[in-house]
């Protein structure tokens, strides 16, 4: 049957997420929420609806699939089902991650925080236009609906960041879990594998993979991956070998919502925006041109605030509730929910009368209309940035920054 055909057997409410039938053999782990709603910033257990909320990396419960383990830094609830967001931690593998596989309804990301893993994308069903890339830190692959794929982890400390939109996905991990993970230490990973370097598969069985279309999980199980990579990359429609330009020259985004693409780290478009006083470089990796307008993904490099200058503030809907600062980025407040994921450096973020500051991994939530300000501690924080909607802060300082700006660095003087 091809996927086309397949899209009226979706119709799947997330408000009736527990209703999913599970894999055979398999019963669903406890989704693990947190019961204050009314302390810090800081949680360590993701809220069941949209508030403020800040994650340390590592910080919450997580479950193993496998050699694989899943923390859902944002999740379904929490975001209203805008999107969600994963921190996959795992050893290196001979094996797939997970057997191929096409979405028809979800949007899948997959951005390398540390580590390396291989991503294969390819046109559903009969796997035409085949692409591959090995992703290292701060490369960025996109995986529209009804593309077959499919990974590979490398390293032995692989860090992967995934974005799905929209929200609830993480549903299926739930279901296919081994067991819930919590680690007194922070460990970023289950270590339930003989080997760091070649630990057994993640995947499910081919059987549990068939029986998962109720999680939108479409088996591809006739796509056969090619290991032909040069270079870290390949092509079928340009032969075998090295894909001209991965990591050497500049990377175009996808030309519409339903082609598969990747961006290697600091290579793709970049915009310059100083309207807080200090520069912030927008390298925009969805926008809604790829998504058509449900959602935007950029990373965001930051220099640091100066003593004469103040945070870049977004408003919210309660005016009142905004904090003074040297500039806003839109006169309005956001109207869709968003995330920031820490890359590098240190991040100062006050919400709703509250400072925070995060490091590399962490993550803070916003809901829409809720205003907030922030600003670098160091000379340089990068952050990842997930916006719902088309009306994003990455949308908004491109809007009003240079386009073209060809660099990951800002001018030198000020």
């Amino acid at each position: 049957m091809q996927l086309s055909t397949l899209s009226t057997l979706l119709g799947l409410s997330a408000s009736v997420a527990a209703t999913i039938p599970h894999p055979p053999g398999r019963a669903p782990l406890r989704r693990q929420f947190s019961a204050d709603t009314t302390s810090s910033l800081w949680v360590s257990e993701v809220p069941s609806s949209p508030r403020p909320y800040a994650v340390r990396h590592y910080g919450i419960p997580g479950v193993v699939v496998g050699a694989q383990t899943y923390r859902f830094p944002v999740t379904g609830p929490s975001s209203d089902y805008a999107f969600t967001l994963i921190s996959t931690g795992a050893p290196a593998s001979g094996s797939l991650g997970v057997l191929p596989h096409a979405h028809l309804g979800h949007y899948e990301n997959f951005f390398c925080l540390k580590g390396r893993f291989q991503l294969w994308t390819a046109s559903a069903e009969v796997y035409e236009n085949e692409e591959s890339r090995l992703l290292t830190p701060g490369d960025y692959g996109a995986v529209p609906h009804n593309t077959t794929h499919t990974f590979q982890v490398l390293d032995p400390d692989t860090d992967m960041v995934g974005v799905i939109q929209p929200g609830g996905f993480e549903d299926l991990f739930y279901a296919l879990a081994d067991a819930n993970y919590t680690s007194p230490l922070q460990s970023p990973y289950d270590i339930n594998d003989a080997s760091p370097y070649n630990a057994t598969s993640s995947s499910p069985p081919a059987e549990v993979i068939a029986a998962l279309e109720s999680f939108d999980v479409y088996a591809q199980l006739n796509f056969t991956p090619s290991r032909e990579l040069v270079n870290g990359s390949y092509s079928s429609a340009k032969g075998p070998g090295d894909v001209a330009g991965w990591h050497v020259a500049a990377a175009e985004l996808g030309a519409d919502e339903t082609t598969p693409y990747f961006v290697a780290k600091d290579f793709g478009p970049k915009w310059l925006s100083d309207e807080a006083g200090f520069y912030q470089i927008v390298q925009p990796l969805v926008t809604p041109t790829q998504s058509a307008g449900n959602f935007t993904l950029a990373t965001i490099s930051i220099s640091q605030k100066l003593s004469n200058e103040s945070a870049m503030v977004v408003p919210g809907n309660d005016t009142s509730a905004a904090a003074a600062g040297s500039s806003a980025s839109g006169s309005a407040a956001l109207t869709g929910h968003s995330a920031f994921e820490v890359l590098e450096g240190l991040l100062s973020f006050e919400i709703g009368g509250e400072t925070i500051q995060l490091v590399t991994g962490d993550v803070v939530f916003v809901p829409a209309g809720t205003a907030f300000q922030y600003y670098s501690v160091v000379p340089f924080t990068k952050v990842y940035y997930i916006s719902q909607g088309a009306d994003g802060l990455d949308t908004r300082l491109m809007a009003n920054g240079v386009s073209g700006w060809e660099y990951p660095a800002w001018p030198s003087d000020a």
